[in-house]
C-alpha cells in the first residue's frame, strides 16, 4: 500500500522545490529496537485505532509545531522528475522542521548526490544557494536538445553568480508542510478500512505508545487522552514526528539573491518581475519557470 503524499508542482525545475515537494531514519525518532522494549508497559483496554483515529489527528493538526523525518521513494513523490539522476525506486531523505501549516518552516530533501534545502519566512521562500545552482545546471542539460552545447553548462556557471546567497522567490504560494503530510494521511485513513485494528501498548523512548500494524502499514499514536501521531509508514515510506509544539522555527537568510539578479547577471530570458527582455534565454529560462 502506496499512501505518500505527492509534492505540489506548480513550479517546474528548481520551482517544484517551492511545493517541496520528500537525514531521515526509516525508523524515525522512535526506533524498534530492543532496548526499548521494557516489561512494565501500560496495561489496560487499549482503544481499538477507530476510537483514536480522530481524535489523533484533530490534535495533531491543532499543534503548533512539529519536526518530521522521513523517508520516501523518489518516484512516490515525484522527485526522480527534479532530479534526472535518481531512480524512482531509489529512497530519499526528508526532514521538516518549524511551524505545522509551514508559515515558518524548513524543508530539505536528500538522495543520491543530490539535494536541497528550503527556508519559508512570512510567505518568501528561499533555497539554499550551491544546491540551487546544482538543480538549475541540471534542469539545464537536460532541456539543451543539443548535447555537446548542454556540456558547457555547470553548475559552477551558475554557483558563481550565487555564491554563498540563498536565492529568493517571493510570494510562496505552495508550500510543502508537515500539516500536508497529516492532512493526506488524515484523509487516506478516514474511510474506516482500518478502524478495527486492535493496538499493541508499547514504551518508546519512556512514553506509553499504541501501535496499529497490518501489512506494511504501521501506525504509532502517543498513548493517553491527547494522543498524538507519532510515526505512519507504509512499510516503503515513513513518516515520524517529533518535537511537538517545541520544533524550531527558521529565520529569514540576510544574504539573499532573487531570480531577476540571477537573470540579469547571467544575461538573459525574460525578467520575472520587470517582464523586460534581455539577451541569451538558455540560462535564464530554466531560471524564469523556476520564479513562475
Amino acid at each position: 500500500m502506496t499512501r505518500t503524499p505527492t509534492f505540489p508542482t506548480a513550479l517546474t525545475a528548481p520551482a517544484v522545490l517551492t511545493a517541496g515537494g520528500l537525514a531521515l531514519s526509516a525508523c524515525g525518532p522512535y526506533p524498534v529496537d530492543a532496548s526499548d522494549q521494557h516489561d512494565d508497559v501500560p496495561t489496560g483496554a487499549a482503544p481499538v485505532f477507530g476510537e483514536v483515529r480522530e481524535e489523533a489527528f484533530e490534535t495533531s493538526l491543532a499543534a503548533e509545531s512539529v519536526t518530521v523525518e522521513g523517508e520516501i521513494e523518489a518516484g512516490e513523490a515525484d522527485v526522480d522528475e527534479l532530479f534526472g539522476e535518481i531512480d524512482e525506486g531509489e529512497s530519499g531523505q526528508l526532514e521538516i522542521t518549524g511551524d505545522l501549516d509551514g508559515t515558518a518552516s524548513q524543508m530539505s530533501f536528500s538522495a543520491g548526490e543530490s539535494s536541497f534545502t528550503q527556508v519559508v519566512v512570512d510567505g518568501e521562500e528561499y533555497f539554499a544557494g550551491d544546491e540551487f545552482a546544482q538543480l538549475l545546471a541540471a534542469e539545464l542539460n537536460d532541456d539543451d536538445e543539443d548535447e555537446e552545447e548542454a556540456d558547457s553548462v555547470s553548475s559552477d556557471d551558475v554557483a558563481e553568480i550565487i555564491d554563498d546567497a540563498w536565492v529568493q522567490f517571493p510570494d510562496a504560494e505552495s508550500v510543502y508542510s508537515a500539516q500536508d503530510v497529516l492532512t493526506t494521511w488524515q484523509e487516506e485513513l478516514a474511510d474506516g478500512e482500518y478502524d478495527e485494528l486492535e493496538a499493541e501498548e508499547d514504551i518508546r523512548d519512556g512514553e506509553d505508545v499504541w501501535i496499529y500494524t497490518e501489512d506494511d502499514l504501521s501506525i504509532v499514536v502517543a498513548a493517553g487522552d491527547e494522543p498524538l501521531i507519532l510515526e505512519i509508514s507504509d512499510g516503503a515510506n515513513t513518516y515520524a514526528f517529533d518535537e511537538w509544539n517545541e520544533s524550531e522555527a527558521p529565520e529569514a537568510p540576510e544574504d539573499v539573491i532573487t531570480i531577476d539578479e540571477i537573470l540579469e547577471e547571467a544575461g538573459g530570458a525574460e525578467s520575472v518581475e520587470t517582464g523586460e527582455e534581455i539577451d541569451d534565454p538558455e540560462i535564464t529560462d530554466a531560471v524564469a519557470e523556476g520564479g513562475e
